[in-house]
């Protein structure tokens, strides 16, 4: 690495064996050696804290935080970055795999374009086995072009980002889609954010079976990091220390969509958007589970009495 600039790699592992070894070894084989490489072991039950240590007898730039207490990827990360000494601070998955050119490139492009706060890269979807899933295509490039679509959604990979260490954390309510809100956030305080279009992470996608719930949980998520980010930009301030991220945390069940649908219409109307309100009560008329009378408290329509009078016709027959 060029001069004496430092990065600070940050991981936050939990019950990760299988995928660990991987993607510890591809930061340590990064070309750019100066580098600390923070690593967060959030109680796991696995052999996950074994392999850490293995890693970290070998080599000294790895430090090992452990964690009593499982406290979640968001807090575990905030961990991290409040040990990290480095001046930029680098994210890496527990199962993800960082191509050796990665962190050089990201840093010669921080260091050479002072205005961008922080990059991503493109990247390959990767299977539990390596394979090639698909090709995520052209990223978007562009600090004006990428403003505009994180309004819409999120067009930066996670596990590839590279960012200025000026003290910022993630805010903790924000048990899913955390770097979204993180990149809106950034976004108000007036900072650049980029994407290098070179594929320098290979990101991988495991079945679960509560993969359906969990997607639900980060697009509601999600959801009110734009919702807090529309707040910030009409009055300078958000609603977040009212936000009780257990309305969506509480989604459980054996019918996930049906609760999602619940509360993304329970969302729009408190967000005084009765129309999309609508639509999504179209799309839960569809649920052959739902039972219309009891599932849906029609108290969320008072108010809106054009989402009231179809919530009405659905149960009633009015």
């Amino acid at each position: 690495m060029e001069k004496n600039s430092e990065i600070s790699v940050i991981m936050s592992v939990y019950n990760s064996e299988k995928y660990l070894d991987q993607s510890i070894q591809s930061i340590l084989d990064q070309s750019s050696r100066d580098f600390e490489f923070i690593i967060v072991n959030d109680a796991s039950t696995d052999r996950s804290l074994e392999i850490i240590k293995k890693y970290q007898k070998r080599d000294e730039r790895i430090i090992l935080l452990n964690n009593e207490k499982n406290i979640g990827l968001t807090k575990s990360l905030n961990e991290a970055l409040n040990e990290a000494k480095g001046s930029y601070i680098a994210r890496q998955d527990a199962d993800d795999v960082s191509l050796p050119e990665r962190l050089g490139k990201q840093y010669r492009l921080l260091e050479k374009t002072k205005n961008v706060f922080l990059c991503g890269t493109s990247g390959i979807d990767i299977d539990e086995k390596g394979n090639i899933l698909r090709d995520n295509g052209r990223v978007i490039v562009g600090c004006e072009k990428v403003k505009k679509r994180l309004r819409k959604g999120n067009c930066i990979i996670h596990s590839s980002i590279m960012f200025r260490n000026h003290g910022f954390t993630y805010r903790d309510k924000f048990r899913y889609s955390q770097d979204y809100d993180f990149y809106l956030n950034l976004l108000t305080k007036g900072l650049k954010l980029d994407n290098l279009e070179e594929k320098l992470i290979e990101y991988r996608t495991v079945p679960s079976n509560t993969c359906t719930l969990k997607k639900n949980k980060q697009v509601l998520f999600a959801k009110k990091a734009r919702t807090f980010y529309r707040q910030r930009i009409k009055t300078g301030k958000d609603k977040y220390g009212e936000f009780d991220p257990l309305e969506i945390l509480g989604m459980e069940g054996n019918d996930p969509k049906k609760v999602f649908l619940e509360l993304n219409m329970e969302i729009h109307l408190k967000g005084k958007d009765p129309n999309s309100a609508r639509r999504v009560l179209f799309e839960y008329k569809k649920l052959e589970s739902v039972s219309y009378i009891d599932s849906l408290p029609y108290s969320i329509c008072i108010g809106f009495p054009s989402v009231y009078k179809v919530y009405r016709r659905f149960c009633y027959g009015d």
